[in-house]
């Protein structure tokens, strides 16, 4: 395991890698050209300000994509012994980049953690933000494969999942995955803006799932989409044409209601190769709704009532109900445990939805 660290960057992701390495006993410097960025990360504990004296095992660039290149390609002659890596979330562009400013590329590991929250900064940042995470690393033909190695020690000592793949492939896939998503989210929000408040409040739980992305800083992802540009529009073009089959299938009166039927019967076959728990394929668990009080303590009782039974909860979500003080808690579970969490619920005197 490594035993210094230089993160360049004290955004989310850099104050994180630099909270999970100090947990694990890695001494961490920090550097950022924002004062106030890097103030805020030591404050937070991810790292001590300033670049280290001598060459540290690992060099990690976690600046936005249009200043990434420039930072590795110093961070390669400056340090000439240590393995650099990167978290920048397009990879084609920028490893080219990299190579006409640097001829030896045997010690950069490049790297995108696909993880990463709705805020940004290093006041969001957590140790284990990485934690079950897909973390792709896509090594360059010249990349040593012991500092292949050596950077999935660090990824997989940060709870991450290493998976190596080119950076061909790994844009086409984020461009599907995340980029696309994000527009989505943007440009349906965005709708939402010229609309009143009364209008607003005739929205459910939907409304805030599929806009959660659209609080994202829009310069970084101004930058994020333009570096990986291409591989967007054709998924955007893809995108607008499903929309379009929709669009005029609603508009073609009964004679459409197929072609709708159909997008809407692919989008659940599509959603259901989205991984579940901990990477595995998903699975459709039973939803127990329980109402509870908008108030402390009543999340922490009902957890702990649930786990009374003896039944894992799989996962958890909360809607709060327009107006009152009070909130529905879907808890999910395997369907075989669905009738021992309710009976053990209801033997407690908490109020279920049917």
């Amino acid at each position: 395991m490594i035993r210094s660290a230089l993160v360049v960057g004290s955004g989310l992701l850099g104050a994180s890698v630099g909270l999970g390495l100090r947990r694990l006993g890695v001494e961490v410097h920090l550097d950022d050209r924002d004062e106030e960025a890097l103030r805020v990360a030591v404050a937070r504990g991810a790292g001590r300000r300033g670049r280290p004296e001598s060459d540290p095992d690992l060099v990690l660039v976690a600046v936005p994509p249009a200043a990434a290149a420039a930072v590795i390609s110093e961070m390669l002659r400056t340090y000439v012994t240590s393995t650099v890596s990167d978290v920048v979330s397009t990879k084609a562009q920028l490893q080219r980049d990299v190579q006409s400013r640097v001829s030896d590329l045997s010690r950069y590991v490049p790297g995108h953690p696909l993880a990463g929250r709705e805020v940004s900064g290093a006041a969001a940042a957590t140790a284990d933000l990485f934690a079950d995470r897909v973390w792709a690393l896509t090594p360059t033909p010249a990349s040593d494969p012991m500092r292949v190695a050596q950077v999935v020690e660090v990824v997989e000592s940060l709870g991450a999942v290493p998976v190596v793949t080119t950076p061909e492939a790994h844009d086409q896939a984020v461009a599907l995955t995340s980029h696309t998503p994000q527009v989505v989210a943007s440009l349906v929000a965005a709708g939402l803006d010229p609309l009143g408040d009364p209008d607003v409040r005739l929205s459910g739980q939907g409304l805030r799932d599929v806009t959660r992305l659209a609080s994202s800083d829009p310069a970084l992802w101004t930058d994020i989409l333009t570096s990986n540009a291409e591989p967007v529009a054709e998924a955007l073009d893809s995108l607008i044409g499903r929309l379009a089959v929709v669009r005029d299938g609603l508009r073609s009166g009964p004679s459409g209601t197929e072609s709708v039927r159909a997008s809407l019967a692919a989008g659940v076959s599509g959603a259901r190769k989205v991984p579940g728990k901990h990477g595995s394929r998903a699975v459709d668990y039973a939803v127990v709704p329980v109402v509870i009080a908008d108030q402390p303590g009543e999340l922490g009782r009902l957890v702990a009532a649930a786990s009374a039974t003896e039944v894992n909860l799989e996962d958890i979500r909360i809607e709060h109900a327009a107006g009152r003080p009070t909130g529905l808690v879907e808890l999910s579970v395997r369907p075989e445990w669905r009738e021992r969490l309710v009976t053990g619920l209801r033997a407690g005197g908490w109020e279920l939805r049917d």
